[in-house]
């Protein structure tokens, strides 16, 4: 049998070919294009505020707060498989080889998140006047030690208790790096060595339990395999993966939309669109967090060209994400059952399409009401997500037949 430094080895491999696999299909073509006009719209409206920042907002307290929401969740990545409950059995006292590279891991892959939280954080703290280099040189050393020590106490706290009360864990954690943090920014070194010695004593605390403690397979097992899940389901809004089995909910609260068929009356391409894609989890749940995404951006964006190509960007996302869902499928669907020409599916593809957009439009135009008052700008704002909604899905139509 190999070494578990080798099985970690190869294991990680195979890991990084699946990642390369669908991550290539996710960041291309039109979430290139979301990523690329809802970072820009974010960050012209934060040099803005920028400009003319509120004095009254408790900046310190804020990004301490931020800081430590981007470090306390550390779920770890074990690559651990069912059969590891009985193969692993004899190289248990390998078993810390095999987890310190997993911890490595784990912890280099969430690193990214808390540094970007730094940078763009680092504009606001000037604007404020809040510290210096050498106290924000200080400050990424502690987020860089948080980030580390919340990945080894989490697998230190989900191995002595089999993963239960975990979030009792992260809030304490979470408790602990907002201190840390905001005693760097105040720049009150006493609280500031106290909170460490906690966070240290905190940490050594699980160390002990969790060394007398078997290790959890089944728990780590489950965990890996809910986190795997987690990214398959993410993948398959852009790609087809063979891992995932599609989920199915009945939503009878949207009975409005779905009326009971007629035989002489009822479209049956219509009527089967309109159910696959209310009833399919995937598409609809994409459809409906793009359409408070939107909703969002109208009511917390301050600026209206900011929001207008912020709603715009997400508008094309949806639309084209809902075409190529209801256009994707088995080999096999119900539709095949009922006498319709396979001509009258496309084009009921692009009503439905089109019939969600403009409801999305509604909800967008709703929203800028609501902010704005009855003026122009809620009316451009609805304008922008039809037009964009509508030239994409007719050239991705046309592009489709050509």
């Amino acid at each position: 049998m190999n070494s578990l430094r080798e099985v970690w080895g190869n294991r990680f491999g195979k890991y990084v070919m699946e990642l390369q696999r669908y991550l290539q299909y996710v960041f291309t073509g039109h979430l290139a294009i979301v990523l690329l006009f809802s970072i820009g719209a974010a960050g012209y409206a934060y040099s803005e505020w920028l400009k003319d920042v509120p004095a009254e907002l408790p900046a310190a307290w804020l990004i301490a707060l931020l800081l430590a929401a981007s470090t306390f969740i550390a779920t770890p990545v074990t690559l651990l498989k069912p059969a590891d409950a009985v193969y692993l059995l004899p190289l248990e006292k390998e078993l810390p080889t095999y987890t310190g590279r997993a911890l490595n891991w784990t912890f280099f892959s969430k690193l990214p998140l808390p540094i970007i939280v730094f940078i763009v954080a680092l504009p606001m703290l000037s604007a404020y006047e809040i510290g210096s280099k050498q106290v924000f040189g200080l400050l990424l050393l502690l987020i860089i030690a948080a980030m580390w020590v919340s990945v080894r106490t989490e697998f230190l706290f989900r191995k002595a208790n089999e993963g239960q009360g975990v979030w009792q864990d992260r809030f304490i954690r979470f408790v602990l790096s907002t201190l840390l943090f905001y005693a760097v920014l105040s720049q009150q070194w006493i609280i500031l060595v106290i909170i460490a010695i906690a966070y240290a004593l905190y940490g050594s605390l699980w160390m002990k339990k969790a060394a007398v403690k078997p290790f959890p397979y089944t728990h780590f097992i489950e965990l890996e395999q809910n986190r795997m899940m987690g990214f398959y389901r993410f993948a398959n809004y852009f790609t087809e993966v063979p891992h995932l089995k599609g989920s199915i909910s009945k939503r009878s609260w949207l009975g409005l939309f779905m009326p009971d068929a007629h035989v002489e009356r009822t479209d049956a391409q219509s009527f089967l669109l309109r159910r696959t894609f209310i009833r399919t989890d995937e598409s609809f749940w994409l459809w409906l967090r793009l359409t408070v995404l939107s909703i969002l951006g109208v009511v917390f964006i301050p600026f209206p060209i900011v929001a207008f190509v912020f709603i715009g960007a997400l508008a094309f996302a949806s639309a084209i994400q809902t075409l190529q869902t209801l256009r994707g499928g088995d080999e096999f669907r119900m539709d095949l059952l009922f006498p319709n020409t396979e001509e009258t599916r496309p084009k009921e593809i692009f009503r439905l399409t089109e019939r969600v957009q403009w409801l999305q439009a509604g909800f967008v135009l709703l929203a800028g009401l609501f902010m704005h008052g009855l003026s122009v700008t809620p009316f451009i704002m609805g304008a922008v997500v039809l037009i964009i909604s509508e030239a994409t899905i007719r050239l991705t139509t046309n592009k489709e037949e050509e």
